[in-house]
């Protein structure tokens, strides 16, 4: 049916020779034609060129691809049906890709964008972006000539990039979306940022760049969040452990309080021991309570080294981190100096207790040996 249309005297004529008007009608409305009844029909030949029987007062049918771009350029979506007459397969898709590309990237920019300008500026889309207190303005015009449109070559994989890049700023419902958002806004920031003449079709030329660099961006926002949450969990996890050490270590503390009190209670028992036996069993009681606490002081110095070990294997998980991995070894190493400060003060402070607890021992030990060898 295509085939049948033609432009005769600046007049579209589809020729309906051979063909009924049912059949003619029913293609018609399938490109668009609401009421197909209101073209007139001279002969044999339908004249196409009424606006108001076509949807959007659109007439999808071209003699060139001129004619096509000048007719759409401007308009806010695209149009749902367009032919070029007389125009080969091959390069009816290379142009159909082409339009595609320019109004989903029109699409994009339109969401992007902080303006769309005023009467004074039309057919443009604004960007203000605030870099160390200065305020930056970005204007992309999306008006170009037909010739500047057909010599952009637009690959599938730009189509489907640019569909990607539309996609992502397009979910609302996406708690992120405005985050990717504002990441595109920089990346188109950065790859105009030295063009005098920012234009739409610097961007359809360079569509998977564009794309490419904005992926990057994303993924380092990303890993940058993800390197802040890094970073406190690593502080909790050493405020965590330093914790532990304290709790330990006053524990301990709190029972290295039998020291002095086995010494009063060794004196006291002392003075009315007159037999071996009654010598024998202080000695067992100091033997007993020596041993306890040195024990005790053993098991806390080896919890206290099972917590260091803990918190290292707990930052291996960060290893294959690539964004941020200096920061994030720096805040490991910083927590790791204070975690071993902590823990080799604690530990030293049950040695000297375990010292204590020897020297009551020996010097109780040798002053019951004195009584014993006075009294027998």
């Amino acid at each position: 049916m295509l085939d049948r249309i033609s432009l005769v005297d600046d007049q579209l004529i589809l020729d309906t020779r051979s063909i009924g008007m049912g059949e003619v009608f029913a293609f018609l409305k399938e490109h668009g034609c609401h009421s197909p009844e209101k073209l007139e029909l001279l002969g044999t030949d339908l004249c196409l060129l009424t606006p108001s029987a076509w949807n959007v007062s659109f007439v999808p049918f071209f003699a060139n691809t001129e004619d096509m771009w000048h007719a759409v350029r401007t308009r806010s979506k695209k149009p749902e049906h367009l032919h070029i007459i007389g125009m080969g397969e091959d390069q009816q898709i290379s142009v159909s890709r082409l339009i595609d590309l320019y109004f989903l990237l029109r699409d994009t920019l339109k969401t992007l964008c902080h303006s769309e300008g005023d009467d004074g500026q039309t057919h443009k889309y604004i960007f203000f972006s605030s870099k160390e207190s200065l305020l930056t303005k970005l204007e992309i015009s999306y008006l170009m000539t037909c010739d500047e449109l057909l010599a952009i070559h637009v690959g599938e994989k730009d189509l489907k990039d640019a569909k990607k890049m539309h996609t992502a700023i397009m979910a609302d419902e996406d708690v992120h979306c405005e985050e990717r958002r504002h990441v595109m806004r920089e990346t188109l920031t950065e790859l105009l940022k030295d063009e005098k003449d920012c234009n739409l079709r610097l961007i359809m030329a360079s569509v998977s760049k564009f794309y490419k660099k904005y992926n990057e961006r994303y993924k380092v926002y990303v890993s940058k969040f993800s390197v802040n949450k890094i970073l406190t969990e690593i502080e909790s996890d050493c405020l965590s452990f330093l914790g532990k050490v304290q709790d330990a270590i006053m524990a301990q503390q709190t029972k290295a309080f039998a020291v002095p009190g086995g010494i009063v209670a060794a004196g006291a028992i002392l003075k009315p021991a007159t037999t071996a036996w009654d010598y024998l069993v202080i000695l067992v009681g100091l033997i007993i309570s020596t041993w306890m606490i040195v024990s005790l002081n053993s098991n806390v110095i080896n919890h206290i080294n099972l917590l260091a070990d803990e918190f290292d294997r707990s930052t291996k998980k960060y290893d294959d981190i690539i964004v941020g991995v200096d920061e994030i070894h720096e805040k490991i190493k910083a927590s790791r100096v204070k975690l071993s400060s902590s823990s080799e003060s604690a530990k030293s402070k049950l040695r000297i207790l375990t010292r204590v607890c020897w020297l009551v021992f020996i010097l109780v030990s040798l002053i019951m040996l004195k009584r014993f060898l006075e009294t027998s």
